[in-house]
């Protein structure tokens, strides 16, 4: 059955997709990662969701789906995108966009409710979000079909087109701050919420509207304002009629346990994010003093460093970015209720109090170097753990299902830094 899945994805492979009897073929081999128990440790929630299909039979993360083994070759319409800014001479995805604006009016209705929720239940006192409280609410534009499709109750086969035009808008503030996160901008800790058209300028000059592939987000700045509106001012002031809209709010059933999930799976992901920067702070210094380091040692230094941090095009020194990083994560997990992890670190040194980055590895001499950076590396790992485990232990109860299905602290260090952390841990350590 495995040679003639691979035989036929060879033949049906054309640039960056396979058609879909293949990706179907090759998914009863190797389960997408929406069918897998971990999914949400294995990659981000938008990532694991994002070959999931609508009830039209698309994708719903249309050009951005991946891994690219299960992107599926489809019928889609390209123009250039003619708007001002970074997406300009791009491609950009008319087909989503019919798409979406056919559930226009009821996305805004179904954003609008939901963030009434939201604040309802994070007791703001305002109704104009900062970027910070703005990044919990757009982990509902991924969380949310992710939840229906994963459940083990009355889980759905496909998305309706409402949700589908969600999961399209209502990542958008996550997508910036994630973008800026990168960056090590600390821009997005400003407790100030920012206007729509701020927040679009941040979005359109980091070039958050451009995909991997370099297409570009397809919705006129017009359309992008007036959804940010709604999303972070809540300006939609029209009678919530939308019968679409409660069609959808009620197809959650248990919205407590919803939220669970959502928080769950935000933590998690953040967590991951978290010891990736601090093992990538101590294999960036071992990168920087490579005189008394062998080719096999500094190969899987290299190795494990691109696994877990990815230099970004323009902006600060890498120490900056790792340093501000981090206090970036901590930030939203302290948005998320989660200040545990932040005193846990500092208590051990690995960062210093505002969540910066602890002791200077730098500082240390050549031959100390190896062997303190091994035992940050494996502490940030013992330390985070136990929090990974209790998340995902969560979204599996929140999700009635794959209860059984845990992780181990090497799977950890994989997911954090490839699977070239641990002979280079014994190497520092016996060397």
């Amino acid at each position: 059955m495995l040679k003639q899945v691979k035989a036929l994805l060879r033949k049906a492979h054309v640039p960056g997709r396979f058609t879909a009897r293949a990706v179907q073929l090759y998914s009863m081999v190797f389960p997408p990662p929406y069918r897998r128990a971990n999914m949400e440790f294995d990659s981000d929630v938008w990532n694991g969701i994002c070959t999931f299909h609508s009830q039209d039979g698309r994708q719903i993360g249309e050009n951005n789906t991946g891994p690219e083994r299960y992107r599926e070759e489809i019928e889609t319409e390209h123009r250039t995108c003619t708007f001002e800014g970074s997406r300009n001479g791009l491609p950009i995805n008319v087909t989503a966009l019919r798409q979406v604006m056919a559930a226009w009016d009821d996305s805004l209705q179904f954003t609008t409710l939901l963030r009434n929720d939201y604040i309802r239940r994070r007791k703001l006192g305002t109704p104009r979000l900062n970027l910070r409280q703005g990044y919990v609410f757009s982990k509902l534009g991924a969380a949310y079909a992710a939840y229906l499709a994963r459940r083990k109750d009355n889980p759905i086969t496909s998305l309706p087109r409402l949700e589908t035009a969600f999961f399209t808008l209502g990542v958008g503030v996550f997508m910036v701050v994630r973008t800026f996160m990168e960056k090590g901008d600390l821009s997005v800790l400003d407790e100030e919420p920012l206007s729509a058209e701020a927040l679009y300028e941040m979005a359109d000059s980091s070039r958050t509207l451009i995909s991997a592939d370099g297409k570009g987000c397809a919705g006129s700045k017009r359309l992008i304002l007036d959804y940010l509106d709604v999303t972070m001012s809540g300006t939609y002031k029209k009678e919530l009629s939308s019968l679409e809209a409660r069609r959808a709010i009620d197809s959650i059933g248990d919205w407590d346990r919803f939220y669970d999930y959502v928080y769950a799976s935000s933590r998690l992901e953040l967590l991951v994010k978290l010891n990736q920067s601090l093992c990538a702070q101590a294999l960036f210094a071992l990168q920087s003093d490579p005189g008394q380091r062998s080719k096999a040692e500094l190969d899987l230094v290299g190795k494990s460093l691109a696994s877990c941090y990815e230099k970004p095009r323009d902006g600060l020194d890498d120490r900056t970015v790792m340093s501000n990083f981090m206090r970036i994560v901590l930030t939203l997990l302290d948005e998320l209720d989660y200040p545990a992890v932040r005193v846990a670190l500092a208590g051990a040194g690995l960062i210093n109090p505002d969540g910066g980055a602890g002791s200077r590895l730098q500082d240390l001499s050549s031959s100390d170097l190896r062997k303190a950076a091994a035992m940050r590396m494996r502490l940030s790992s013992d330390l985070i753990y136990p929090y990974c485990r209790k998340e995902l232990d969560g979204l599996h109860r929140a999700l009635g299902r794959f209860e059984d299905d845990n992780i181990s602290i090497d799977g950890l260090n994989d997911r954090c830094c490839g699977t070239g952390l641990k002979p280079l841990l014994k190497i520092l350590e016996n060397g």
